[in-house]
């Protein structure tokens, strides 16, 4: 009985860990996209310099509620946009003229799931100033009723960084670092 346990796949921790992740990807992807079909489309725009980033409307942002608690700044959810952003693996936010949250990309099968980073209009100079301090992004689902927060839940995890710089001049640092490491990997 032992002899034929030990015959099933070998698969690694670290493997299982980006299959678990991609998984989460693939489904919040796709989810996020069911979510934007329920708006005009120029609600969401690309970036004009970097087409993996997305920009929402000031209509789609204001679904979204905004707290800074210390260094951090809780994003709150309603149950509507939940499905796919309390589930995405967000690896880090950015905040100059939007607070942006990026995803990065992940390998599944023999393809990846591209980057995918999405811009939150903020309204006020004052409020991005005081996000540019924060130093953590943490989900909070919340209830709203008659554009007022009535209920907020436990924030999700805890949280992902905030990185200084322009999210677009690093996700061309990071195809750079891609296309070096794929050009380094032909000659092993």
């Amino acid at each position: 009985m032992s002899a034929q346990k030990d015959q099933g796949p070998k698969v690694s921790p670290e493997d299982l860990a980006r299959v678990e992740r991609a998984s989460r990807q693939f489904v919040s992807y796709t989810n996020f996209i069911r979510w934007a079909t329920n708006f005009r489309a120029d609600e969401i725009r690309a970036h004009p310099k970097h087409k993996a980033v997305k920009l929402l409307s000031p209509m789609q942002s204001g679904r979204f509620s905004f707290a800074i608690e210390g260094d951090t700044i809780l994003l709150g959810t309603q149950e509507f946009e939940g499905v796919w952003m309390n589930t995405m693996p967000w690896d880090s936010g950015y905040v100059s003229d939007r607070l942006y949250l990026s995803v990065d990309s992940t390998k599944i099968m023999d393809a990846s799931l591209h980057a995918l980073v999405l811009g939150f209009f903020i309204d006020d100079e004052a409020k991005r100033t005081r996000m540019r301090n924060a130093k953590y992004v943490q989900i909070v689902p919340v209830t709203a009723e008659d554009g007022r927060v009535v209920d907020v839940k436990r924030a999700l995890g805890l949280g992902f960084p905030i990185r200084s710089g322009d999210v677009v001049n690093d996700l061309r640092a990071q195809a750079q670092e891609r296309i070096r490491g794929q050009d380094a990997a032909k000659w092993f």
